[in-house]
């Protein structure tokens, strides 16, 4: 309930930003007199608020995906994996089954209502010059390029069949060879050919703070995957194997945020890689909980998931409040100090869990 309720506030706090970043500056004032005010198209489109961009709610849409995934979890799970410890069977309990039918609920209407609205923002976004391409005859008609929201919703339709592939016709011992020895491996030579790609660009409208920022979190993006992949290949029990949703979410989330960080502009994109930072370690809590792996009773709380999920949860903070102070486009060194100390300090917590014996 503890995770939830940050989650909750984390969702919340980015959508007023989101909103914030959409009203006028405080700089822009109204002409005293009608006279004075403009009447053409383009003066009024020129003091119009934009709309917010699409993208802009995508940290709060992960923090719902991951509010779902926990309740998930707790039904799965009998209400296990809560801190190390037991709280007993929910199902024992009208109140409390009611209570987490409720949550579930909620939990669901906010993620089919927050995919519903991204799918619509990206969708009806316009575009300023489409290309011309040749048409028949040799004439030139205008280019009509695929919204966003289209492209996503086509490998959103990849995924549901994948995972209906592996549910109804595969048996686990099957599913766990496919994430092992295909998903898995050929998601981080896409990474690596991402990487080499933005390696090589010698163009591109960002400054080198941003670009510094970028190479940050892109990079901390690949190592988790790596990190994923070795945790996958650490189970030993193929035929017990029930992760395939968790693991197939995780390389989603992972292209999706990589994909918000190196090639969109917007100002919200680092804070979509804090968000996956957060949402990281529920997930491998609720990966864990479903192979049924048990943790070691003499695991300290600082080689469990809980320093990384708080780190996340601190630096996404920072994260929205840099974004929400007035003057956050002009300073650049604050932004790149938080990211590298981020790194830093996810690195140090991986050592240690590392030489603990745990999974981070």
């Amino acid at each position: 309930m503890i995770a939830i309720a940050a989650i909750g506030v984390l969702a919340f706090l980015a959508g007023l930003v989101v909103l914030h970043a959409g009203r006028p500056g405080a700089g822009a004032a109204r002409p005293h007199s009608s006279a004075d005010w403009p009447h053409s198209s383009a003066a009024r489109n020129a003091h119009a608020v934009e709309a917010p961009k699409w993208y802009g709610f995508v940290p709060a849409l992960l923090l719902v995906v991951a509010a779902v995934a926990i309740m998930l979890w707790v039904l799965s799970s009998g209400g296990r994996w809560v801190w190390g410890e037991s709280i007993g069977d929910w199902q024992s309990d009208t109140r409390t089954t009611a209570f987490t039918a409720v949550m579930v609920a909620l939990g669901i209407i906010g993620l089919v209502t927050a995919v519903v609205f991204t799918v619509v923002q990206a969708a009806g976004r316009p575009v300023a010059k489409p290309l011309a391409e040749a048409g028949p005859g040799g004439a030139e008609t205008p280019a009509a390029p695929t919204p966003s929201g289209l492209r996503l919703l086509g490998l959103l339709l990849l995924a549901v069949a994948f995972l209906l592939m592996c549910w109804i016709a595969l048996p686990r011992a099957d599913q766990y060879a496919l994430m092992l020895q295909l998903v898995y491996p050929a998601s981080l030579g896409v990474a690596l050919v991402l990487l080499f790609d933005k390696a090589s660009r010698t163009w591109g409208a960002r400054g080198g703070a941003e670009t510094a920022r970028e190479w940050l979190l892109c990079d901390a993006l690949v190592f988790v995957l790596f990190l994923a992949f070795l945790n996958l290949r650490g189970e030993h029990k193929p035929e017990a194997y029930g992760g395939t949703f968790w693991d197939l979410l995780n390389v989603a989330l992972f292209f999706v945020v990589f994909w918000l960080i190196d090639r969109k502009a917007s100002r919200f994109r680092f804070l979509a890689g804090y968000a996956y930072f957060v949402v990281l370690p529920i997930l491998l809590l609720i990966w864990r909980a479903v192979l049924g792996i048990a943790a070691p009773g003499e695991l300290s709380w600082w080689s469990s998931i809980w320093p990384f999920f708080i780190l996340a949860v601190v630096f996404c903070g920072l994260e929205i409040a840099a974004l929400s102070a007035p003057a956050a486009s002009g300073r650049q060194a604050f932004p790149i100090v938080k990211d590298a100390l981020f790194v830093a300090l996810y690195a140090i917590l991986l050592i240690v869990a590392a030489s603990a014996g745990g999974h981070g």
